[in-house]
């Protein structure tokens, strides 16, 4: 036992040195279809992101509300694919992730569309805070993981947002490593956006994507990793960035029956 160890970090240390237990191993496999795709090397690394995030953030639940292991699984798993070939630091400024039953109500002001301001009540599903934590409601998290294929998944929606915003601003174009692919991006992105915004994005780009750039990054990423044959076939360039900045091809293994 180490002298002076608080609990908050007992907690992680034993989280960490226990390692991603069997059990939810078997859980990821009845939850996720991509789960079984994945190559033996990726699933060790996404197991790896997954525990760290398990034990290393802070995980709070709304009022009444409980936050089992299982949903800090199913949370956690996914917002770690989405970096599984990203930095591991990628989620560095994600504090905390609260945990609410259901819908939540976003009271005061707030602006989605440049110009426009409002002060009434949204209910929203997620929200991803710059400098605070992302809230998610569990319902609309275990209903995504049930029906997966959809095109929606609030988990990937608000944690693409924490991973555009590490570069300081929440603008729909996430650090890119050369200053070729930041030019390539904003070409087929802006065209895609643009699209988008007047109400041609298809199934893959729902009419949110044209809200602002920042939700089309969401919007783009939830279609890439859980509707990847209708992204590409609706907006095959725009598949093509994105499977460059997140050096992976969902179409090769994610169940798409």
């Amino acid at each position: 036992m180490r002298l002076f160890e608080t609990r908050h970090h007992r907690v992680k240390r034993e989280t960490l040195e226990a390692g991603f237990l069997d059990e939810w191993r078997v859980i990821c496999a009845q939850r996720f279809a991509w789960w079984e795709r994945l190559d033996p090397d990726r699933r060790v690394r996404l197991e790896a992101l997954t525990l760290d995030m398990i034990a290393t953030k802070s995980w709070e639940a709304a009022k009444d509300f409980e936050v089992t292991d299982e949903m800090m699984l199913v949370i956690a798993s996914q917002a770690a694919l989405l970096i599984l070939e990203l930095p591991t630091d990628s989620y560095r400024n994600v504090k905390a992730i609260v945990v609410h039953p259901s819908t939540m109500v976003m009271h005061g002001e707030h602006s989605q569309v440049s110009g426009l301001v409002s002060d009434d009540p949204v209910p929203i599903l997620g929200q991803a805070n710059f400098h605070g934590p992302v809230l998610v409601a569990w319902d609309q998290v275990n209903n995504d993981a049930r029906h997966a294929g959809l095109g929606h998944n609030v988990v990937f929606h608000e944690f693409a947002h924490k991973i555009d915003m590490l570069d300081g601003s929440a603008d729909g174009t996430p650090p890119m490593a050369t200053a070729d692919q930041f030019d390539h991006w904003v070409k087929v992105c802006t065209h895609a956006y643009e699209m988008a915004a007047k109400g041609h994005g298809g199934h893959s780009l729902r009419s949110y994507a044209g809200v602002n750039p920042a939700e089309f990054f969401a919007v783009a990423t939830e279609s890439f990793f859980s509707d990847p044959r209708t992204l590409n076939h609706e907006h095959w360039e725009l598949y093509s960035v994105l499977e460059d900045f997140y050096k992976q091809d969902p179409l090769n293994w994610i169940s798409l029956d």
